[in-house]
């Protein structure tokens, strides 16, 4: 479905279909092909019953591509904003924010100087290295009057859209496949108390070095090195 110019619709409840689902183990006759159409017109091959689709402004999607739509918020509105329709970025960097976004938050509040306030990202942007190298990011920023005093960004590079990276700065703090797609890259099946054990470890892993690494920052800040 075309997405240049067009304006939001209200929700709509959409019809039901009559393909077979795609999802593992569902074999429901109502399923509708995923309405994701990409910035190169490619389409998203997916089929879904309304148990495992999204809707998004009243269209169906699979659910990876609708958390898309959903992370990129208004630039989603045109297609040459959307991601390759097998490049998870926006997704992931969307979904790790949301975990750790309360975390962050009062990370920062509990840093912050005098008049210094905290300004969040909520959509998911397209930003560049230096090398003009695009990856999808997020971001928490400390700020005060003068311009920025520190910003905490969750970022997945487009050549790698498994690779979860964090920066405080411009310095990586931490950097890592999470283990849910790990575990779909190798195909094991593992126990559900297993699975959310490591989810909560990898989610630890992050948390403690970008405290680390704000600590570090933030002392930086408050006690620069003067030479005579």
């Amino acid at each position: 479905m075309p997405f240049f110019n067009r304006k939001r619709k209200e929700a709509l409840t959409p019809v039901i279909g009559t393909l077979l689902c795609q999802a593992r183990g569902c074999h429901n006759p109502t399923a509708l092909q995923c309405s994701y159409v990409d910035k190169r017109g490619r389409v998203c091959s997916g089929v879904f019953c309304p148990a495992h689709w999204g809707v998004v402004d009243g269209d169906v999607y699979c659910r990876r591509h609708a958390s898309t739509l959903r992370a990129l918020g208004e630039a989603a509105q045109e297609r040459r904003a959307l991601p390759d329709v097998d490049n998870r970025g926006p997704s992931l960097v969307n979904w790790i924010a949301d975990q750790l976004d309360s975390h962050l938050r009062k990370m920062l509040g509990d840093v912050a100087h005098g008049e210094e306030r905290i300004l969040v990202e909520k959509d998911v942007k397209l930003a560049y290295d230096a090398h003009r190298r695009p990856r999808w990011e997020r971001s928490w920023k400390l700020v005060e009057t003068t311009g920025m005093v520190l910003k905490v960004g969750i970022q997945v590079d487009e050549r790698d859209d498994a690779m979860v990276t964090v920066r405080v700065g411009s310095e990586m703090v931490a950097q890592g496949v999470p283990p849910w797609i790990a575990r779909r890259h190798s195909g094991d099946e593992i126990d559900p108390d297993v699975d959310r054990l490591r989810r909560e470890l990898f989610y630890r892993f992050l948390e403690e070095n970008i405290q680390d690494a704000v600590k570090r920052m933030r002392d930086r800040v408050d006690s620069p090195t003067w030479v005579a």
